[in-house]
């Protein structure tokens, strides 16, 4: 299955094709032309966007790149920071490949990720290939991303903070203390808060969990060759990793309060506790620490109020993911962009059915972010070889919990998500030799045409899709086609040729015939007679 192109970079980890740069530079010049009339000078913006992590920047770059203009408002002045979550799957090249930050981002000192030692299913490790990965050096990352965007005209003050807010949405107007001694006033359309944790109220989607972490020098572990080791211990699981410069970090994830329990003492206590009782990092329990032992919460949760009038949350700011699949930094730079298309929707039209299915839109990709992760973690939990223990149990059988009070349906749609993918069936495929081209085809009774908002020519509209219990979720492109209206006509039987000529006529052929194998195969389609 092909998403539509315009999906690619929101939704899958296919790089979309690149946009001539002529066309780029007419459309801004053209959106340009039309922003907002309240400018006064340079302290008026489109958005202003608060944090300049990976969530924050990649919201600016891409709010740039639609022809808006950004305040970027960072709070610390060290720079770059020391920052935990290294890991970069394979999803992130082609958010990169949108942001046109190949050039910017080539020089950021990297660890490839060729393979992982698992002890995770049994007592005996499993080697496990992860082409596409990669350990990169944090501080210089955001470092580099942060330079590009001020090279593309994004504005930043660093160090500065707000001090008052008042206006609405449209046009808010901010304090910032800046340099900690000049006072800026600035106005602004939007504000996109991507300041990390402290997300109040919110979904806890799972227990609690914290991550304790501190660094050895790689040259003491020679016989790990410096690999990737991951591990399941019966109060939680150990990572390792070799980082760029030659070090390698220790980092366990466990319930803060069972640990203390079960290893009373400090952080180094137990991270050296759970090192010593390992398999895979036994010899690192031992080894003299580069530095002093960090702690922070590692709980996955869903921000309620990440969408409210004039004001979004990116990133931490938004929700949480357990740090198990090593993907965080990838979701929150692609909610940053699906966001970024939400913002460019209401700025671009504001008509108040434009502004509802934005906000359909971005909470529904919160809440299925949210819902997937903690299905896959739920599950891949559940086939520890200690799964039989309470924190494993306790995170298999896990419901989202939380003061969902001022916003019941996010909790409700979580729930319903989560049940959906709970119970989600992969179809049974049907060959393609046993299609008949003499028996007209219909869609399956169980079939339903629903309306989803999709993200085309970067902005949400509403699409009619497929829906169907063979479907994971429903489908409104395939091979970057609309399948709507064409299936529309498949609610009465239709030969085959008369189907493959219908969508002939709006696509290539070969695509045609792609399409309709890939339906049937999958039992979306049936034939009659």
């Amino acid at each position: 299955m092909r998403l539509h192109t315009r999906l690619a970079a929101l939704h899958d980890r296919r790089p979309p094709p690149p946009e001539p740069t002529g066309a780029r530079l007419v459309r801004r010049a053209g959106r340009q032309a039309g922003l907002n009339s309240m400018r006064d000078g340079d302290s008026s913006f489109d958005a202003l966007v608060i944090g300049a992590g990976p969530a924050g920047v990649s919201a600016a770059l891409r709010l740039q790149q639609l022809g808006y203009r950004v305040l970027l408002v960072e709070r610390s002045a060290v720079w770059p920071r020391v920052q935990v979550g290294e890991a970069l799957t394979p999803g992130v090249r082609n958010i990169i490949e949108l942001l046109d930050a190949n050039d910017a981002l080539a020089a950021v000192p990297h660890v490839a990720h060729a393979a992982s030692r698992v002890l995770w299913r049994s007592r005996t490790p499993d080697l496990l290939q992860q082409a596409g990965s990669a350990i990169v050096d944090r501080g210089r990352f955001d470092a580099a991303l942060l330079a590009l965007a001020r090279r593309r005209g994004v504005e930043l003050e660093q160090p500065a903070r707000l001090l008052q807010l008042a206006g609405a949405a449209g046009d808010w107007r901010v304090s910032l203390l800046c340099d900690e001694a000049r006072c800026r006033q600035v106005r602004t359309r939007y504000i996109l808060d991507a300041s990390g944790r402290g997300a109040l109220p919110r979904i806890d989607c799972a227990p609690r969990l914290a991550a304790i972490w501190g660094e050895v020098d790689l040259s003491a572990l020679a016989e790990l060759e410096g690999g990737t080791q991951v591990e399941a211990l019966e109060h939680g699981w150990l990572w390792a990793g070799c980082l760029p410069g030659q070090r390698y970090r220790l980092m366990l994830v466990c319930d803060p309060q069972s640990s203390r329990q079960a290893t009373p003492g400090g952080p180094e206590t137990r991270l050296r506790a759970a090192c010593a009782a390992s398999r895979l990092l036994r010899a690192a329990a031992g080894l003299p620490l580069l530095g002093a032992v960090q702690m922070c919460s590692a709980t996955p949760y869903l921000a309620l109020d990440s969408w409210q009038d004039g004001r979004l949350k990116l990133g931490d700011a938004a929700f949480a993911l357990d740090p198990v699949s090593s993907s965080g930094v990838e979701k929150a730079m692609r909610f940053s962009l699906q966001a970024a298309v939400a913002l460019h929707t209401v700025l671009g039209d504001e008509h108040p059915g434009s502004h509802a299915l934005a906000r359909r839109f971005f909470e529904g990709r919160l809440v299925e972010a949210c819902a997937r992760h903690a299905h896959w973690t739920a599950a891949y939990y559940g086939q520890a070889w200690c799964a039989d223990q309470p924190f494993w149990q306790e995170r298999t059988r896990h419901e989202a919990i939380g003061d969902s009070a001022g916003r019941p349906e996010l909790l409700t749609s979580l729930s319903a998500e989560r049940a959906r993918l709970a119970g989600y069936q992969p179809p049974e495929l049907k060959p393609l030799a046993a299609l008949n081209p003499a028996l007209p085809l219909r869609l399956h009774g169980g079939a339903a045409i629903v309306e989803l908002p999709c993200v085309v020519d970067d902005r949400v509209c509403l699409q009619q899709a497929l829906d169907h219990p063979h479907l994971e979720r429903p489908l409104a492109f395939l091979e970057n086609e609309a399948l709507f209206p064409h299936l529309a006509r498949l609610a009465q039987p239709l030969r085959l040729p008369q189907l493959l000529q219908m969508l002939s006529a709006c696509m290539p052929e070969h695509k045609a015939y792609r399409i309709v194998g890939w339906l049937w195969q999958r039992g979306l389609l049936e034939s009659v007679g």
